[in-house]
């Protein structure tokens, strides 16, 4: 596994200048979420001409570590010309690390750079194939198993008929989240739904109010980890959770920032539901 804070016996660049005088490694990920797999999208880039020239020559590659503890899964993948990686749903799962880096593809001896630090300079370095040359930020995110997601554009909210009920109610123990009609509302509702001119509207009325409230639910559990809601395993909760870091791309401060706006972040994962249903209401007379 690599190890961005070892020390190694020969000169690593890394994300901030320490063994090099001024280069540096930017190794930039982001994770898409597909219908069938999730894409690992590189943006790699170096300020070091030596390197370039040896990845350029083929003796140095771009490559990304994927790790997933849960299933006992690693493998370094080549990254050529920033082409994305396609990883399968049953291969990860849970917290999956990916660490950019650059490995040399075959031996190279007195390898030496002009950028070394100080106490480097004049040294030389006899590489083996496989040496890590560069390290970057580990990034990660939560992966999940396909039975796991709610797929295929399917919402993770579903409306049900309450013969007896009185009011509306939202229920989030169900792998959907189930709003619940009392029955002359549910066939209003119904009515609605045979014209596809109102699906925005109903979603402003029943979907964004219950996603509202699922995402205030996951952001109370992130910042209150000891009180846990116990919904972390139900479809829905997964599904917002991937979809929201998405958004984020798998940052942190950015996931979090959409956590504490629960109301921009509904209509974010309907696709701005709200600018539909102005523009369909704007056409009622």
């Amino acid at each position: 596994m690599l190890n961005p804070n070892m020390n190694y016996p020969y000169p690593i660049i890394r994300v901030s200048e320490e063994d090099y005088r001024s280069t540096v490694f930017k190794g930039e990920l982001v994770v898409n979420l597909q219908p069938d797999s999730y894409l690992v999208r590189p943006a790699f880039e170096i300020n070091n001409a030596g390197i370039v020239a040896l990845i350029e020559e083929g003796k140095l590659t771009y490559a990304v570590e994927i790790q997933s503890p849960a299933t006992w899964y690693r493998k370094l993948f080549p990254v050529k010309g920033n082409n994305p990686i396609r990883l399968e749903p049953a291969t990860v799962h849970e917290r999956v690390e990916l660490t950019p880096c650059i490995v040399a593809t075959t031996s190279i001896p007195g390898f030496t750079n002009g950028d070394f630090e100080v106490e480097y300079q004049g040294m030389t370095f006899d590489i083996n194939a496989g040496d890590v040359i560069a390290i970057g930020e580990i990034r990660t995110f939560d992966a999940l198993y396909q039975d796991d997601i709610i797929k295929n554009g399917t919402s993770p909210v579903t409306i049900a008929r309450g013969e007896t009920a009185k009011e509306i109610s939202c229920d989030f123990s169900g792998s959907l989240i189930e709003i619940t009609l009392p029955a002359d509302q549910h066939d209003r509702y119904l009515e609605c739904g045979f014209k596809p001119e109102k699906y925005k509207a109903l979603n402003a009325v029943l979907s964004i109010p219950a996603l509202v409230e699922a995402i205030g639910i996951i952001a109370n559990d992130v910042n209150y980890p000891n009180q846990p809601s116990g919904l972390e395993s139900k479809a829905w909760y997964k599904t917002i959770v991937v979809n929201l870091k998405r958004v984020a791309e798998n940052k942190e401060d950015k996931y979090r920032q959409l956590l504490d706006k629960p109301f921009a972040s509904a209509e974010l994962l309907l696709g701005n539901n709200y600018a539909a249903t102005l523009q369909y209401l704007s056409l009622v007379e």
